[in-house]
């Protein structure tokens, strides 16, 4: 059975969205981490909005991302959309009930299935009960305005996994359903 992860940028006052403010506090830490989680993983499940500004700047950024890069152009991708009726970028449109789906795909073997970003989705499948993992990367600054973490979805009680802070202040938690 494959697990189900997350990784998300969230500000200090809990906003997700449009995170060009994570940009100052980039370091080397952070890569390390992201390529980390991005190298377990098999496939994406990106939610619409995510997916269309990944596909659009994703494939001309090999050259300057090196593998990680490549891995994120070539790996397939799930995309939970109500409007698009096909993907391009190895990306495949989930088609029907999205619990269901989302769980036939944790049955498959192979890797891990990796969120990125996807408020909405986020939200949908932490009602749904099916993230395993939540890896918030917090960072130090309050945006005041935006889409926040579990803006619409039901109480849930995570445990913490480990916690670690970088050089440049983003405190990284990572968090699990419990068993």
């Amino acid at each position: 059975m494959r697990t189900l992860k997350l990784a998300m940028y969230v500000s200090l006052d809990g906003v997700v969205e449009d995170p060009a403010w994570t940009g100052p506090f980039w370091n080397d830490e952070l890569a390390a981490m992201q390529a980390e989680y991005l190298y377990a993983s098999d496939a994406l499940v990106l939610g619409r909005v995510t997916y269309e500004g990944f596909a659009a700047s994703w494939p001309g950024m090999e050259e300057q991302t090196g593998d990680f890069g490549r891995k994120m152009n070539s790996m397939p991708k799930h995309v939970a959309s109500r409007s698009l009726d096909h993907g391009e970028w190895n990306a495949e449109i989930i088609q029907g009930d999205l619990g269901d789906q989302i769980a036939s795909l944790k049955d498959q073997p192979g890797g891990d299935l990796l969120i990125y970003g996807s408020g909405d989705l986020v939200d949908e499948l932490t009602r749904l009960g099916l993230i395993d993992e939540y890896r918030l990367m917090v960072h130090p600054v309050a945006v005041g305005k935006g889409k926040r973490l579990f803006s619409t979805g039901p109480e849930v009680t995570l445990e913490l996994a480990s916690t670690v802070t970088t050089a440049a202040g983003v405190v990284v938690t990572t968090y699990r359903l419990p068993a």
